[in-house]
């Protein structure tokens, strides 16, 4: 149950909330040799038990847009230019009715949780986005539950799809203590 995989959708990327990042911390664009860091950030956060396997992910996921990449992926760096956090302002022409940008693979390092740099990282990514798409979508799981009242904060809602996304969401709302679906 806990990894579910749960919908949230946001309808309008009108109003973004400003947020910049803490001093001593910049963003950047994706660089071709960026493969290894997008690797690492994500399998120190926890998203894949190993870097072969976050290595295999981005080969089958995006070996064939590295413009994109370029265009729709962000890092966080550190002022020595060590990158702890990333996210993609990313798409997925299959979802819905093709025109959905997608809040994609939002990631810090635990070194550098809690410092308030995810609210600037989505931020970016969805200003990325909305120079191509006026409504996003993500996807997440239960145990994401921090970042999830995160998406809400940026007006992304729950998309109820299956009888076990009503569990997932269920529990979030457990974990929470709101009520998010009818």
């Amino acid at each position: 149950m806990r990894e579910t995989r749960l919908t949230m959708i946001n309808e309008s990327l009108l109003e973004i909330p400003v947020v910049t990042l803490p001093q001593g911390f910049r963003f950047r664009y994706f660089k071709e040799q960026d493969e290894e860091t997008w690797i690492r950030i994500l399998t120190q956060a926890g998203e894949f038990p190993t870097e072969e396997a976050a290595r295999e992910r981005f080969r089958n996921e995006f070996s064939s847009s590295i413009g994109d990449l370029k265009e729709r992926t962000l890092f966080i760096d550190t002022q020595e230019g060590e990158s702890v956090g990333t996210a993609m302002g990313w798409y997925n022409t299959e979802f819905r009715d093709g025109t959905y940008g997608r809040l994609h693979w939002v990631s810090i390092i635990p070194n550098f949780q809690g410092q308030g740099l995810a609210r600037p990282l989505v931020t970016q990514a969805l200003k990325i986005m909305k120079k191509k798409h006026n409504k996003a979508y993500l996807t997440t799981r239960p145990r994401s539950y921090k970042g999830i009242k995160l998406y809400l904060d940026y007006g992304f809602k729950p998309l109820m799809q299956t009888k076990q996304c009503a569990q997932g969401w269920n529990l979030v709302e457990e974990f929470l203590g709101i009520k998010l679906t009818s």
